[in-house]
């Protein structure tokens, strides 16, 4: 237990740590308007998203023997995943359809939107107009930064932070009412209509990991959630001309 406890400790505080960089990137990143400022903090929260979700979870995972769970789901989180409907072989398969053939549809329809308004896309929700690109180097980055976090932040609040706080508490129910409300407010640069946002969407990142017991699937939604956001929606509303 010991281990354990001390892993969450390191971790909660790598979390803090990261929550103080993003809120001082998005100050940073409202205050200078020149591109390569932008393209600098974009980068830098690439590099922070590495440093402070992807090797906690890596090393910590491996000192508890546990590597095994990025490819299956830990058996703490059992009793969390009876009260739901599982999502196993063909069923996942037809979940994948689903869930694809809906995102695709969103993405179609987004456009749509974009191209009856004028170029003019759904305003986002929560506080991101400054985050979101303006130029074609501008768009790349993100989407790089977009996919790193798809695969970063499900490591560290759907996989590690939920199975240390499986390990400490017992519960997984509390582990990952702990670690949904922890992902929302890791966004509180957004305001609170953006908290309360990303904390749904971590909740359904959650189910659809429990239900299909695929952490990478959850990976692949998440990315797709924030290529819509900070890559298609920018680029159909005009950023992709800007050179």
């Amino acid at each position: 237990m010991i281990v354990p406890m001390a892993l969450l400790l390191l971790t909660l505080g790598a979390l803090r740590w990261f929550l103080k960089g993003d809120l001082r990137g998005y100050r940073r990143i409202k205050r200078r308007p020149d591109t390569a400022s932008r393209q600098r903090t974009y980068r830098l929260w690439i590099g922070k998203a590495g440093i402070g979700f992807v090797l906690p979870a890596l090393v910590g995972l491996a000192l508890l023997g546990r590597l095994d769970t990025l490819v299956t789901i830990p058996v703490e989180f059992d009793a969390l995943r009876l009260w739901l409907p599982q999502f196993e072989g063909e069923d996942r398969a037809a979940l994948l359809g689903l869930m694809g053939g809906g995102a695709l549809g969103g993405l179609v329809l987004g456009a749509l939107f974009a191209m009856w308004r004028g170029g003019r896309g759904l305003k986002p929700i929560g506080n991101v107009g400054s985050l979101l690109p303006r130029n074609r180097p501008e768009l790349a980055h993100a989407a790089v930064m977009a996919i790193a976090a798809g695969i970063s932040e499900e490591l560290a609040f759907r996989l590690f932070l939920p199975l240390l706080l499986a390990i400490v508490t017992g519960s997984a129910i509390a582990a990952f009412g702990v670690a949904v409300a922890l992902f929302g407010a890791m966004h509180r640069y957004q305001g609170w209509a953006g908290v309360i946002a990303t904390t749904i969407v971590g909740a359904l990142m959650a189910a659809v990991y429990l239900m299909t017991g695929s952490l990478w699937l959850a990976m692949l939604l998440h990315a797709l959630i924030d290529l819509n956001s900070l890559v298609l929606r920018p680029a159909l509303t005009g950023a992709w001309r800007a050179a």
